[in-house]
């Protein structure tokens, strides 16, 4: 039996999602919360198989899966997002997370994901998305903290123009004009 914990700021999404997962077979044990204090707390009584993270509806400015994985290391988390979100491979290569689950898709391709990410197999292809690099969300999350080009090429031991020229191509990549829509990117699609 696998245990799963749902953290999401949206109480419909928290309610829907844990009765959705019930419906399942082999599943032991849904709890869901929304507050991170409880997340740690539950994670300590509990030790889920799995955490679903939702992204898509979350409001707050902290490194949520970043956090996550430093407390539950062994827990395989499963992201809640758009399939719009361009961050996707980032969370791939920097977090190690593969299964994704896309609230904009129908309910039977939900249910495929999520019985594919529970049976340990990765039902989303990031090979083929449009995402930002890597290093491109590493310093797009640098701006967000409100570092300038400077003293993110020092934090980075990159040359400041380096910096420079990836903030451009990630204006160019997202078609925005300017670093506080950069932000609001990074915000809305829950890299932050």
């Amino acid at each position: 039996m696998r245990n799963v914990l749902i953290f999401s700021k949206s109480t419909l999404y928290r309610e829907c999602l844990a009765n959705f997962i019930n419906e399942f077979d082999n599943i032991g044990t849904t709890i869901a919360t929304g507050d991170f204090s409880d997340f740690c707390s539950m994670c300590d009584k509990n030790c889920p198989d799995f955490v679903v993270a939702d992204l898509y509806s979350r409001n707050n400015g902290l490194d949520v899966v970043g956090s996550m994985l430093e407390i539950i290391p062994r827990s395989k988390i499963i992201i809640l997002t758009t399939a719009d979100n361009r961050h996707l491979s980032y969370y791939e290569s920097y977090y190690g997370i593969t299964n994704f689950v896309f609230a904009d898709d129908s309910l039977d391709e939900i249910r495929r994901a999520f019985l594919s990410a529970f049976a340990g197999r990765c039902y989303c292809d990031l090979k083929n998305s449009s995402a930002l690099t890597t290093r491109e969300c590493e310093i797009l999350k640098l701006i967000a903290s409100g570092k300038t080009s400077k003293e993110i090429a020092d934090e980075l031991c990159i040359s400041k123009n380096t910096v420079d020229t990836h903030r451009n191509k990630m204006l160019q990549k997202l078609d925005i004009t300017n670093s506080a829509s950069l932000v609001q990117f990074a915000y809305r699609t829950g890299l932050l």
